[in-house]
């Protein structure tokens, strides 16, 4: 049997469920220059532990949408944690009770209050 990571069995969950209107942000201020580019969904999140030859790193990867569905050849947005920060957020999460937030959505808080991200609404329900 083949071992599978954190980040990739988190990754092939979220990739598992884009249906109906999944959690996405809306930026009160676009980040590209083309009109109407300010809606971002969850792609991907990837979490990886330190371990003796790589830090730890977490990248959540936002892909622009239109309603609920991704856009083809959309923009992509990325917020990166590594190191030290990356492995305690990695702690917090594990530690998170998601019944009440779910996890992309404090991800995307975490990424917009460290500057990673715009200011913006995040709606929708969990999926």
């Amino acid at each position: 049997m083949k071992r599978y990571t954190l980040g990739l069995v988190v990754a092939l969950g979220l990739l598992a469920g884009f249906v109906g209107a999944q959690e996405k942000i809306t930026l009160s201020t676009p980040v590209y220059q083309q009109a109407g580019v300010s809606e971002f969904r969850v792609e991907g999140l990837y979490l990886k532990r330190a371990h003796p030859d790589a830090p730890a790193e977490i990248r959540a990867i936002l892909r622009e949408v239109s309603g609920t569905a991704f856009v083809e050849h959309g923009r992509v947005l990325v917020c990166r944690y590594d190191g030290a920060e990356a492995d305690a957020l990695i702690v917090a999460l594990n530690k998170a009770n998601l019944s009440t937030t779910s996890l992309e959505k404090r991800v995307l808080q975490r990424c917009q209050a460290d500057g990673k991200l715009g200011a913006g609404t995040i709606t929708g329900s969990v999926q």
